[in-house]
């Protein structure tokens, strides 16, 4: 079974398809949030029944006895405690910031891919382009793709490879543009961009802030935690640019038009800097993925911020990808049947 997957700083999602069905109307996906929470039991006794009690979760038992919660599993068990979870990703990569990232990452992995169904079975996983908005020495796409591969193969697969986050949106949803256009992944740790004509990637890159950066910002203003905000902000009942009587969605509407319009005002710019930009011969399509553009208003917003930050390109569609939070998913999946 050909798998794409959307290795996420939010989300890890897995794309599969139980018949090679051309016209790609039978995916299939598996999502797994991208997140872990370490419970470190006081002595034996409490081991053996927290070990008990923590039965139908998704869990691994560390080599120190403590338990590593995975998943939606453990952002219920940090909420519960008024804490955070962890993640392995941080902005796109993996983190640095968490010294077993590379081995919860694993963990993760093998939960949601599993072990090759047979021999050569190919593999395709996203990966985020270098950022336009900031000169971090830190920030190496390298090192987390070396990462990436080197669990997919110690789990089985022979066949993997790496392709740019916005190019896979790009190979989801433009077809009906003979794949040329614009594709803006809206992620938790960044925004990914890609300039695609015909089917070739001209450039692409990424900026830094994303809905992580909402969650943050907001919950500094409101005296919140991350989590916390997180949560609310994912329950949906806010729409950007609009005032709410929850203010702690409040401000997470008002940093959400910040982002947006912060993200077009690069976008604009590093297009009409770029030396490589193609005349496209008539009006173009914007796509937009991403857990991050889920929310209410996001289309109108963006359009409205691209008018107004001079967006340097004939626009004939602002649209958003049938299926958001799987639509990166789909697009390596369809590079890895290409394959």
């Amino acid at each position: 079974m050909t798998k794409g997957l959307d290795v996420g700083t939010s989300y890890i999602v897995l794309a599969t398809q139980p018949q090679n069905d051309d016209s790609y109307d039978l995916m299939q996906y598996k999502d797994f949030r991208d997140a872990f929470y370490i419970v470190k039991p006081a002595n034996v006794i409490t081991q053996n029944m927290m070990e008990k009690g923590l039965a139908g979760k998704t869990f691994v038992k560390d080599t120190d006895g403590s338990f590593i919660i995975l998943g939606q599993d453990a952002i219920d068990k940090a909420l519960e405690k008024n804490e955070s979870a962890n993640r392995p990703m941080y902005k796109g990569i993996v983190s640095a910031k968490e010294k077993d990232a590379r081995k919860i990452l694993a963990f993760i992995l093998q939960q949601v891919v599993g072990v090759p169904g047979y021999t050569n079975e190919k593999i395709v996983y996203c990966v985020p382009a270098q950022p336009i908005d900031q000169d971090d020495e830190t920030f190496d796409v390298g090192y987390h793709e070396d990462v990436i591969n080197n669990i997919l193969k110690g789990m089985g697969y022979e066949q993997v490879k790496s392709i740019n986050e916005a190019e896979a949106l790009c190979y989801s949803e433009l077809g009906d543009s003979g794949y040329t256009g614009i594709g803006l992944s809206w992620g938790a740790g960044m925004v990914n961009t890609c300039i695609m004509l015909n089917g070739e990637a001209i450039a692409t890159f990424s900026t830094t802030k994303s809905g992580d950066w909402v969650d943050r910002m907001a919950a500094a203003a409101t005296g919140e935690t991350d989590a916390v905000v997180q949560a609310e902000k994912e329950a949906g009942n806010f729409i950007i640019g609009q005032q709410n009587n929850n203010p702690m969605l409040s401000a997470v509407s008002s940093y959400y038009e910040r982002l947006i319009d912060y993200t077009t005002k690069y976008l604009s710019i590093a297009l009409s800097e770029h030396k490589l930009l193609p005349k496209f011969n008539k009006p173009i399509n914007i796509v937009f993925g991403g857990g991050t553009s889920k929310a209410q208003g996001f289309q109108e917003v963006f359009a409205k911020k691209l008018e107004e930050n001079k967006f340097p390109v004939k626009i004939n569609n602002v649209f958003q990808a049938k299926d958001p939070l799987h639509a990166v998913a789909r697009g390596c999946y369809i590079a890895a049947r290409i394959l």
